[in-house]
């Protein structure tokens, strides 16, 4: 690799409707290796593809190539990239341009769902949320800003009216809208007035590694922003499907000291972004079940949930179905905090 800092591009050639095969060839001829390396794409992502850059039959580059779709807005991941590593939380930056971007590959073993549902793990990633949620001033240019609640509405507007890709039919799901509509309103009331920080807005532990050294790093900035620094907290507890004890744990352990009054508050918070991030996840996969072609095919998606979630229906559809229950337990346990 050329060079001591990222060389940024303003102009990308990669095209949205490329195969696999295209993308692996673009790559394999950018003009910043100085060796021969191997370009083997990598399963695991939604809305982009990773691919992996071996040298000597090993990875040493992370590639991810990608397009503003939903959320996502690829100068804010650029941004967001580069933030996390002045921060110590990941990896090097050594190329980008709009829609491609490079990394050094992060020697470690991927975090596994039993892992993240350890308390002692779940209290080193709290402790690195900590670290990105204090980190605004390494962030340089402008990023995303990202609110739950409205992205979720968005989608499911997207699934009522349905896309044009697949001849505007709405979402099989569609029937469920006018209830979702109003959980969404419920859970939204009840977060208060709060000073935007540095946020990941994705805490699923996919995109978690456990380096060589025993440090937590964190890739796929895809969703990061500014935005409320307990919905981090939130999607993270969802993910590991934590009971109450585990949540009151992982508030005392991000706050400190707390009065039971703020716990209360903070809890109420915290229960609201568990609940909207399940209802996220949802309806992200049924909004681009509408539009299955955009850039990552439902066959590389099939891979992906084969390598993530082994055992799950391997479709969008099939997240959506395994993700649901989840939702509908949040919003059973704790329902009775977000009046009507």
């Amino acid at each position: 690799m050329r060079g001591d800092g990222p060389i940024i591009n303003e102009i990308s050639r990669v095209r949205r409707q490329w195969t696999p095969a295209q993308v692996r060839d673009y790559i394999a001829a950018l003009p910043i290796w100085n060796e021969p390396v191997e370009i083997r794409q990598k399963f695991g992502g939604l809305t982009n593809r990773t691919y992996f850059a071996y040298l000597n039959d090993r990875p040493k580059y992370a590639i991810r190539v990608g397009f503003d779709q939903y959320r996502t807005r690829q100068t804010s991941v650029i941004q967001c990239t580069l933030a996390a590593h002045a921060l110590g939380i990941g990896p090097r930056l050594v190329y980008a341009e709009p829609n491609l971007s490079v990394t050094d590959f992060v020697e470690g073993t991927p975090m596994q769902l039993e892992q993240m549902k350890d308390p002692a793990i779940m209290r080193r990633i709290i402790d690195m949320m900590k670290v990105i949620h204090a980190g605004r001033r390494m962030v340089r240019e402008t990023i995303s800003y990202w609110w739950p609640y409205d992205t979720v509405r968005r989608y499911m507007d997207a699934m009522a009216s349905g896309k044009a890709a697949t001849g505007w039919k709405p979402s099989p799901w569609a029937d469920r809208l006018p209830r979702y509509y109003e959980i969404t309103d419920r859970l939204e009331r009840a977060i208060g007035p709060f000073l935007p920080t540095f946020t990941h807005n994705d805490m699923a532990f996919v995109n978690m590694i456990i380096s060589r050294s025993g440090d937590i790093k964190i890739i796929d900035w895809d969703g990061g922003g500014y935005g409320h620094p307990m919905f981090d907290l939130g999607e993270m507890l969802m993910w590991a499907e934590a009971d109450q004890a585990t949540c009151v744990m992982a508030v005392k352990h991000y706050f400190g000291s707390i009065t039971s009054a703020d716990m209360k508050l903070r809890l109420t918070e915290v229960h609201s972004f568990q609940t909207i991030a399940a209802l996220r996840l949802v309806t992200e996969c049924l909004e681009t079940d509408l539009d299955p072609y955009f850039h990552v095919t439902p066959e590389e998606f099939s891979e992906s949930m084969k390598e993530v979630l082994p055992g799950q229906t391997p479709a969008l559809v099939g997240l959506a179905e395994m993700l649901a229950p989840q939702f509908e337990a949040l919003w059973t346990q704790y329902q009775h905090l977000f009046p009507a």
